[in-house]
């Protein structure tokens, strides 16, 4: 069975193997590439096409772990490609205007001070229209999935083919809190200083033509929050994208803090999504 939508996912090593706790890191950021090759490890077992970004020293790692399933892989290195937007969010994070905007126990969260994060975190939208742009998409739909999303073996919740019809009208982002509401630009900027998260990064869907409106919507997102001396990962980026173009958007909600839900509410089918839907409802979550 062929699947109607393929993944695009990335994976580069900005060095978080050191961010461990008795180096003045937050609790539980520190994760090697070899951990996050083993996470991967669940999603590449999909039979879902598959394009993948990374650096040329992981190439031959990624294609051995997808053991001949349809898969492309495309090496960059993003530091030197991106150098000077890079240098430009490193920047901003250094400057007291910036920081003075964050609560002191938010200042530990790689988003305000690693410049290699927010750089990954900001390309998810380049790499899939990359993808497009250089026809590798074949498929009706396509999913960004983070590259560490299946961090259990019961994510994926035993499949071999993730083929959900997500409506084709609509980008869909997965929410983990509801009652999301932006009415200003002031209260997207509010967000991301704030770290309020209701739109997950890791998993987002869409046809082709409905990422391309997004990338572009992304891309002005970015220049915005730039230009205002702010940065964010992609959560802060997204809100701001819903805040400007509501009506391009499904939020579909995984339920409450149910961050890596996304293939048991949204498996095969719309009738058991609808079912998983009425649980959540009726467990309050």
């Amino acid at each position: 069975m062929k699947s109607s939508t393929t993944i695009v996912t990335a994976y580069f090593d900005i060095g978080r193997g050191e961010w461990t706790a008795n180096k003045g890191f937050r609790e539980k950021l520190a994760r090697s590439a070899d951990v996050y090759l083993d996470y991967f490890k669940r999603l590449a077992a999909l039979e879902n096409d598959m394009i993948i970004f990374t650096s040329p020293d992981l190439k031959e790692r990624i294609e051995a772990i997808r053991e001949g399933k349809p898969t492309t892989v495309i090496t960059l290195d993003i530091k030197k490609k991106f150098r000077h937007i890079r240098s430009r969010i490193e920047k901003i994070q250094k400057d007291s205007n910036f920081t003075k905007k964050l609560a002191e126990h938010q200042l530990k969260n790689p988003e305000y001070w690693s410049p290699d994060y927010v750089l990954v975190c900001n390309l998810k939208t380049y790499f899939v229209n990359k993808a497009i742009n250089s026809g590798l998409v074949n498929t009706a739909r396509v999913a960004w999935i983070d590259f560490g999303y299946c961090r259990t073996p019961t994510v994926t919740r035993h499949l071999k083919v993730w083929d959900y019809p997500f409506n084709t009208n609509k980008m869909h982002f997965f929410t983990i809190k509801k009652g999301l509401n932006v009415s200003s630009l002031q209260q997207a900027f509010d967000f991301m200083t704030g770290n309020h998260v209701y739109i997950i990064g890791g998993a987002i869907v869409g046809t082709p033509q409905k990422w391309q409106e997004f990338y572009r919507l992304v891309l002005e997102s970015q220049k915005i929050t730039l230009e205002n001396n702010i940065v964010d990962d992609d959560q802060g980026i997204f809100v701001m994208c819903y805040y400007m173009k509501p009506e391009l958007f499904s939020l579909n909600y995984l339920g409450r803090g149910k961050w890596f839900d996304l293939f048991r509410c949204f498996k095969n089918s719309v009738f058991k999504a609808k079912l998983q839907s009425l649980r959540i409802l009726l467990t309050r979550k």
